[in-house]
């Protein structure tokens, strides 16, 4: 074999390396791109979930057991009715998308996304 084929090999050797360490490089840069998106999307949760803290920390909470049974007995009829009612909401909602789903034709429908 002459010299400059081993050349050849090595430069080619090299070339195919650098390609590969900069595909790589550009899709670690992809994900590190999407990680700051995600980051994003997190503080933001939780600017949230700090406003409703502090909400939540500024409620007076009374214990039952100062106020008197009719006080008591209507904060808890209060409390049932509110959980009957998103019990129904949810059951309406679980029927509605039941509705829609059964509806849908198949064939018309765009199953994923084009990226």
């Amino acid at each position: 074999m002459p010299w400059w084929s081993w050349v050849i090999i090595w430069v080619g050797l090299s070339l195919a390396m650098l390609a590969m360490l900069g595909l790589m490089a550009w899709r670690l840069f992809k994900k590190l791109l999407g990680v700051f998106r995600e980051l994003e999307s997190l503080t933001e949760k939780a600017e949230l979930l700090d406003a409703a803290s502090e909400v939540l920390d500024d409620q007076q909470f009374e214990r039952s057991i100062l106020l008197k049974k009719s006080e008591v007995v209507a904060r808890r009829e209060y409390v049932r009715a509110r959980s009957a009612e998103r019990k129904e909401n949810r059951h309406v909602a679980r029927l509605d998308r039941a509705r829609v789903i059964t509806r849908l034709d198949a064939s018309t429908r765009q199953w994923f996304k084009d990226e």
